[in-house]
């Protein structure tokens, strides 16, 4: 187990949906922690296993903010 803010690891060649965990800061101010396979789209399927994870993080569609700044700024608690 290791942690990283590495945008190069977070892709579908290198680690599995499963593999890729997220911590999020909720209304109460502590962390949520989930994995990639969790996630839903739209439509309620899964996360596609060939997807872009590095891309769509950075889209913000994982819930976790990518943005370190935001988070200092006191960012948007989801």
């Amino acid at each position: 187990m290791f942690t990283s803010h590495d945008m190069a690891t977070m892709k579908n060649t290198v680690f599995r949906r499963d593999e890729i965990w997220f911590a999020a800061l909720n209304a109460s101010h502590s962390s949520e922690i989930y994995f990639l396979y969790e996630i839903r789209r739209e439509d309620n399927e899964r996360v596609n296993s060939t997807a872009a994870f590095d891309k769509q993080y950075m889209e913000g569609r994982y819930g976790a903010d990518p943005y370190l700044q935001n988070i200092l700024n006191g960012g948007d608690w989801k």
